[in-house]
């Protein structure tokens, strides 16, 4: 689930290192949280399509994430954490882009 609102994000930890170099300017970053507002460490978050395809990231303590020179496209991005329904939204990054990420436990889905 993405959250309507995109906010500033500031101290994001070191994300996993790029399985392909990028050579792309723009910046997605954010936060990973439970819909109970519980930030989420350890989610980890895949580029699946286009020129960043197979880049990766996983949130810190805080829930933050941080993808760096990433190149402008639009592509979908799995996010994955233990205890939870993973999700698969489409991001369009033509500039840099801050947002928060939603995940639900199983047992809200029914």
């Amino acid at each position: 689930m993405l959250v309507a609102g995109m906010i500033a994000v500031a101290g994001c930890a070191e994300p996993l290192s790029p399985v392909t170099p990028s050579n792309g300017a723009w910046r997605f970053s954010g936060t990973i949280s439970s819909t109970a507002r519980v930030p989420i460490a350890g989610a980890l978050l895949t580029v699946q399509e286009g020129p960043n395809k197979g880049t990766r990231a996983a949130s810190d303590v805080a829930g933050r994430f941080l993808f760096e020179r990433l190149e402008a496209a639009r592509f979908k991005v799995v996010i994955e954490a233990p205890g939870f329904v993973s999700v698969t939204p489409i991001v369009d990054l033509r500039w840099d882009v801050d947002v928060d990420f939603s995940l639900r436990p199983p047992e809200e889905i029914r």
